[in-house]
């Protein structure tokens, strides 16, 4: 069977100075530009499960947690908000969703 019976394009756009950083990164690791994005397009959707994105949620956890245990961000501003839970409410955000998050 060919091998393009079994897989689909996919075209993705990139900023022209991305792109040269991609190519460059998929020669240093001895891939390819398709084998790249089709592991980061898994590991995104593996979520939180994916080891990858296991230490990105760790890190931005220690984030927080020194945030919420800094004197300095309990200033609270007029609106009663403190700066710790401005800047929370930003990180967390960035927060990758696990499986069971998203069941």
């Amino acid at each position: 069977m060919s091998r393009f019976k079994t897989v689909v394009p996919l075209m993705v756009y990139v900023d022209p100075s991305e792109r040269t950083k991609i190519q460059n990164y998929a020669k240093r690791e001895k891939t390819n530009v398709s084998q790249l994005a089709r592991e980061a397009f898994r590991m995104r959707m593996a979520g939180g499960d994916d080891p990858f994105n296991q230490g990105f949620n760790h890190g931005l956890n220690e984030a927080l947690r020194i945030i919420n245990s800094t004197d300095g961000a309990k200033l609270a501003f007029p609106s009663g908000k403190t700066v710790a839970k401005l800047l929370t409410d930003e990180i967390e955000n960035f927060l990758r969703e696990t499986k069971d998050a998203k069941s």
